[in-house]
C-alpha cells in the first residue's frame, strides 16, 4: 500500500505528459489560422502579436511584430484594415510545404503549412475601401485623375497593396491603436508611433544618417513620397475647390472577399505552430453594382 500512492502519481504524471505531447504533435495549423483571424477581428493587438514568432531571427522587416497591424509602420503586407473590424472567416483549407532545414532528433523536425482561409465582407457591416496610390500617401489628386482610377483600379494596384484599404478615407481612420498593451507588445507599438517624430529628426541629418535620404539618392525623390502611408489626400475639382470625402468615399470600390494566405510554422513537433508570413490573395471588390477581380495581388514569397 506504501508504494500505490507513488505508483499511481507517477502513472497520472506519465498519462498527463502523454496527452500533452499529443495535443502538441497532432495540432492542426488551420486551428492557429482561424484563432490568429479571430483575435484580429476582435482587434486584441496584445493577443495577436502573441502569434507570431516562427520567423528564425524572431522579427519582421522593421519594426517588430506589431509593424503587420498599424498604417504608421509602412509595412507592407499589413492587416490593419482587417484589425477590429468585422469579417467573415470561412473554411481554411492547408497544404503541407516542405522544409529542408536539418535538425537533431525527430520530434525538433521543422514543419510548415500554407492555410487558405476565404475572407469575406458586408458592406451593411464593414467593407474596406481601396484607394487610389497618390491618395494613400496624402497626395491630392484632380478629379480627372481620380475618374480614371475608378474605372482600371486594378492597375499598378501591388504598389501598396494591403496599406491602401482603409475602413474610411475620413480624417483620423488610420490613427494608432490606444489599447493598453503589455510591455513586450507595448514597446513595438511605440516606437512605430515615434516614427513621425524621427522622420522629422531624421531630415535634418546627413544622408548617410537617414534611410529615407538614402532611398532617394538611389531610386530617385519620388521613391521616398511612397514610404509612409498617411491620411487620405483630397481630391479637387477644375475650378480648384476640394470635393467633400464622403462624396468620394462613396464612389470608391470596396473589398468583397478574398483569400488569406497563412504561412504556418512550428520549429519542431512539440513546439506551437505560430505566424511566420501572409498575402492576400484573389481580391475581388466591388464598385456600384460591378465586382471588380483584382489580377495583382500580394502573394506570399
Amino acid at each position: 500500500m506504501r508504494f500505490a500512492y507513488p505508483l499511481l502519481f507517477i502513472l497520472l504524471a506519465i498519462i498527463s505528459a502523454s496527452t500533452w505531447i499529443s495535443s502538441l504533435v497532432f495540432a492542426d495549423p488551420k486551428d492557429e489560422a482561424i484563432t490568429f483571424l479571430t483575435d484580429i477581428k476582435s482587434g486584441k493587438l496584445a493577443r495577436t502579436v502573441k502569434h507570431f514568432g516562427g520567423n528564425a531571427c524572431r522579427c519582421p522587416a522593421k519594426g517588430g511584430w506589431g509593424s503587420y497591424l498599424i498604417y504608421q509602420s509602412g509595412q507592407e503586407p499589413n492587416l490593419a484594415f482587417m484589425t477590429g473590424h468585422d469579417f467573415e472567416i470561412g473554411k481554411p483549407t492547408s497544404t503541407k510545404m516542405e522544409n529542408t532545414k536539418s535538425y537533431l532528433v525527430p520530434w525538433e523536425r521543422p514543419e510548415d503549412s500554407a492555410v487558405d482561409v476565404p475572407i469575406s465582407f458586408d458592406e451593411k457591416r464593414y467593407a474596406p475601401v481601396f484607394l487610389p496610390l497618390p491618395m494613400a500617401y496624402g497626395k491630392t489628386m484632380t478629379e480627372e485623375e481620380f475618374d480614371k482610377f475608378l474605372q482600371d483600379p486594378d492597375k499598378d494596384s501591388w504598389k501598396g497593396f494591403t496599406l491602401r484599404f482603409r475602413p474610411s478615407i475620413k480624417p483620423g481612420s488610420i490613427a494608432p491603436p490606444t489599447e493598453p498593451l503589455p510591455p513586450e507588445a507595448a514597446t513595438e507599438f511605440e516606437a512605430l508611433q515615434k516614427n513621425g517624430a524621427k522622420k522629422n529628426d531624421e531630415e535634418k541629418l546627413p544622408p548617410k544618417e537617414s534611410t529615407d535620404d538614402a532611398i532617394k539618392e538611389a531610386l530617385g525623390s519620388e521613391a521616398t513620397e511612397y514610404l509612409h502611408p498617411k491620411e487620405a489626400g483630397a481630391v479637387v475639382r477644375s475650378d480648384g475647390t476640394t470635393i467633400p470625402w464622403q462624396e468620394i468615399e462613396a464612389k470608391l470600390p470596396r473589398l468583397k472577399n478574398s483569400i488569406l494566405r497563412l504561412h504556418v510554422v512550428r520549429r519542431g513537433q512539440i513546439k506551437d505552430w505560430t505566424i511566420y508570413h501572409f498575402g492576400l490573395m484573389d481580391p475581388v471588390l466591388v464598385e456600384g453594382a460591378k465586382e471588380i477581380h483584382f489580377t495583382h495581388d500580394r502573394r506570399p514569397s
